[in-house]
């Protein structure tokens, strides 16, 4: 493979690996005062046929060192992939909960697993495993696990014999044993496997995240259909170990890239959220820019989840305005910005925007569109197709757009965190030339160059 020397797509702040394929966070925590992401990995190549665990780790969430590989498949229960999973600290200890993924003569067989670590780099792998209970296919996978009431509990991605989407539940006092306790939540609404999910209590609600996925009909198909992330309010009740939904299912970011997000708390208190900042499909990921540089996908900025108004708010962290380096505010109807880097952010203010409204961005690659009453739609230009594609939102009062723009990667928060919007871009120009035109007396636009003072 010929690698090109400059490389105007590697991002300054969203995490991608320096080689190969990364995909889905895994294990988030704060341990021993250090953040931990780890993440799947094939260093070897640009396809998904190979699973290990990589890991990045900061003290600051802004300074990031990839630490390389951190869990491999090499044991007779993981031999085709470490997968998805989860982080949890106990005795000073980081425990890791992933699925191992095995196959023999193309039967796939999985099994839930725990391997522990004192310094969060070197893992020691428990012999004891989970297999799939009755009534699944070994789509079983993506171990969720945290503690509540002096037990801990452990939610497992699933599908049923019928091929409808589940979660099962498991318990444990000790992180080893643990016990099967049924299915957490089976709904048709979670299509043919429900992957990646998650449950934590914010404010007075209880969350369940879910990853709802159609495959092909073939019981061992392997070829994703479609898939999204979103989320369901409802009571975990623990008399019968089931989870009752009280709403339907809200997605929880609006854009093109968004999925498999994995929710921690760190040493702040903070409930904080990454997702992998991909849904490309089979052509979009071979046609990709960065497969020039030989790596793929990113994961999306953390992000602070709020309980607010009766819905999932999302904030960027506070962290992040460490970045800023200078800024120019403008307030006239009509104006553009001259960019100093691929880096920056935008941070829009509207006082009774009600006309219509236009904010192109990356040398017009990517454009934001408001009517002036409840109609924002976003578009890119796709770099498979070159033409350009676009998602419409209802939003019946917008106040505030927060654009967090990096060289290949672009995140939208609206109305403070009421809405998210998160994709991928590619524009090969160093320059990126911002303009806008429709901004209402009293609104304003700050632009935040993160490009480091000479």
């Amino acid at each position: 493979m010929i690698i090109i020397k400059e490389n105007p797509y590697r991002n300054l702040f969203h995490l991608e690996p320096d080689r190969g394929l990364l995909n889905d966070p895994n294990g988030l925590i704060q341990f021993q005062g250090r953040y931990y992401f780890f993440h799947q990995w094939n260093r070897f190549g640009l396809d998904h046929g190979y699973k290990e665990w990589g890991a990045f780790t900061s003290s600051d969430l802004n300074n990031w060192d990839h630490l390389g590989s951190a869990l491999l498949p090499d044991s007779k229960e993981d031999s085709d992939g470490v997968y998805s999973g989860s982080a949890i600290e106990h005795d000073n200890k980081l425990y890791v909960f992933y699925t191992g993924n095995t196959k023999n003569n193309g039967t796939r067989k999985t099994y839930q697993r725990m391997a522990c670590s004192s310094n969060g780099c070197t893992f020691i792998k428990s012999e004891k495993v989970i297999e799939t209970p009755n009534g699944f296919t070994e789509h079983h996978r993506d171990p969720k696990v945290w503690q509540s009431d002096g037990k801990w509990w452990m939610i497992v991605g699933a599908q049923t014999i019928e091929q409808v989407g589940a979660i099962n539940l498991f318990s444990s006092t000790d992180l080893e044993e643990w016990k099967y306790e049924g299915a957490f939540y089976s709904e048709q609404t979670l299509d043919q496997m429900c992957e990646c999910p998650d449950y934590f209590q914010l404010g007075d609600a209880e969350i369940l995240v879910v990853c709802p996925q159609k495959r092909t009909s073939l019981l061992n198909g392997n070829e994703n259909i479609s898939s999204y992330a979103g989320y369901i309010v409802g009571t975990f009740e623990k008399n019968n170990k089931r989870f009752r939904p009280e709403s339907d299912i809200i997605l929880i970011d609006e854009g093109f890239d968004f999925y498999a997000p994995q929710s921690f708390v760190d040493e702040k208190n903070r409930r904080i959220v990454v997702g992998w900042m991909s849904r490309m499909d089979e052509a979009e990921e071979k046609g990709c820019p960065t497969t020039a540089f030989n790596y793929l996908h990113c994961l999306t900025i953390p992000r602070e989840l709020f309980w607010e108004n009766d819905r999932l708010y999302q904030r960027p962290l506070e962290e992040l305005k460490m970045l800023r380096k200078k800024r120019n505010t403008s307030t006239e109807t009509t104006a553009a910005f001259l960019s100093d880097s691929a880096a920056y952010e935008l941070h829009i203010q509207l006082v009774n925007q009600t006309t219509p409204l236009e904010i192109s961005m990356n040398n017009g690659n990517t454009v934001i569109r408001f009517d002036g009453r409840s109609k924002l739609v976003i578009s890119r230009i796709n770099w498979v197709s070159g033409q350009r594609e676009q998602k419409e939102l209802h939003i019946p009062k917008l106040f505030e757009i927060q654009i967090f723009n990096d060289s290949s990667a672009m995140e939208i928060f609206m109305n403070k965190g009421e809405k998210v919007f998160s994709m991928r871009y590619f524009c090969e120009e160093e320059q990126r030339d911002i303009s806008y035109r429709g901004l209402q007396e009293n609104g304003s636009i700050d632009y935040y160059s993160y490009k480091e003072e000479v």
